[in-house]
Parts: C-alpha cells; structure tokens; sequence
C-alpha cells in the first residue's frame, strides 16, 4: 500500500513538473490539488510555485488572494522541511511578494529575512539557476532603491541590508552559466544591471535577447515589453 502510494506520489510530481515546464500552470494547479497526499512536502512548496505563478496573470483581488494563499503553502514547505533548497527558495520569494501587498514599509522590514532564505535556497544547491536571479533581483532592488524608501530602510536597520549592482550582475551572470537561455527575465536583469554600470554594449546585447523572446508566459511578456523601451533609450 505504501510502496504504490510513493509511486502515486512520484507519478503526481513528475507529471505537474513537466505542465509547469511547459507553462500550463492551470493544469498543473488541477493535478497537484487532486494529489493523494496534499500534506507532503513535495506537495506543499509546488502548490506554492504554481499558485504564485497563475497570480501573475490574475486580476487585482484576486492577484491579491492567490499571492497570499501561495505564502500559506510555502511557509507550509518551510515547516516540514528547511533543508532543501526549494523550500528557503519559495518562501524567500513569496515572503517579499506577500509583504509587498503589505505595504512598503513591511516590505523594507522583511529584506534580511528574505535575504537570509534567498542565501540558504543558494547554499542548499549553487546549481539552481533560478535562485541565483532571485539573489541577483534582491541586490538589484537595493541598489536601485530611491532615496525615500532608503530613508525608510534607515529607520527600520541600524545596519541597512545593502546590495551594489556589482553584486546583481555576479548573480545574474551565475544564473546564466549555470543554464544558459532559461529566463527571459535574467536577459532583461542582465542588460538592466549592464546600463546602469554603463556597460551599454553589453547592455545591448542582453536587452536584444530579451526583446526578441518567443512569449509563452507572463514573465516573457514583461521582458519582451520592458527590453524594447529600454532599447530605445540605449
């Protein structure tokens, strides 16, 4: 009984995996629901992935709803298992997407939370291109903060969390060697990260890669729009 529900279990992953691949995040959502163990871990912190990912395309409330019920399933993941990377990585990015409905200030005060499971997602496994981009986005969005905010991030820290573009650039350039082509958004963080050291060919070139991607979800759709614009201006 227990040997056909791991293979139940397996059969479940596997198959939701490859659907979220392939950006059918709806079905992805239906098979994982109807899974004979919504307990497990392995469960809980794809629940989570996939909820953040159909909140991207949702409209206002109920962006708000899905953004916050993937939270649930993530700091779920995080409780039943803290050594795996998945689960530090989910929790580090819906922790800063639900904190930011919360409202800038809760947002500034979540950074080195978010930071600290960002670093650990990185430890548990270097190889995960995705982590890196997440890591790389954090540093970025230190470097790029505008002065109000970085008044609101010196009240709240004796010793602000900080982040250089310098650093960004490290992580997204670690994202890309580590899976050469998997994001639109990485190209777009690239270029982005290039222009503002003033490395405008570079710039260029990652923001032409970006502009030209094939769109097949949400995030290609905002690299796409985003790098074009930029382009422009360059």
């Amino acid at each position: 009984m227990a040997e056909a529900a791991a293979k139940n279990l397996a059969e479940t992953i596997q198959h939701s995996d490859q659907l979220f691949d392939e950006n059918n995040f709806q079905e992805a959502y239906d098979l994982l629901v109807k899974s004979a163990e919504p307990e497990s871990y392995d469960i809980k912190w794809r629940m989570a992935r996939v909820i953040y990912n159909l909140s991207k395309s949702a409209p206002s409330p109920k962006k708000e709803e899905l953004i916050r019920e993937s939270f649930q399933f993530a700091t779920d993941a995080l409780a039943l298992n803290d050594k795996d990377y998945a689960s530090h990585k989910w929790y580090s990015i819906l922790l800063d997407a639900k904190s930011g409905l919360d409202g800038i200030k809760e947002r500034i005060t979540q950074l080195e939370n978010v930071k600290k499971h960002m670093l650990k997602a990185v430890e548990l496994n270097p190889n995960d291109a995705t982590s890196w981009y997440i890591l790389g986005q954090f540093y970025y969005g230190l470097a790029d903060l505008p002065w109000y905010q970085r008044k609101i991030v010196s009240t709240i820290f004796a010793a602000p969390p900080s982040g250089s573009y310098e650093e960004a650039l490290d992580c997204f350039e670690k994202a890309e060697k580590t899976k050469p082509n998997f994001y639109s958004m990485n190209h777009l963080m690239l270029g982005k990260t290039c222009q503002a050291l003033k490395q405008n060919d570079k710039a260029k070139e990652y923001l032409a890669l970006a502009a030209n991607v094939v769109v097949l979800n949400e995030d290609d759709k905002q690299a796409k729009e985003e790098a074009a614009k930029l382009l422009k201006k360059l």
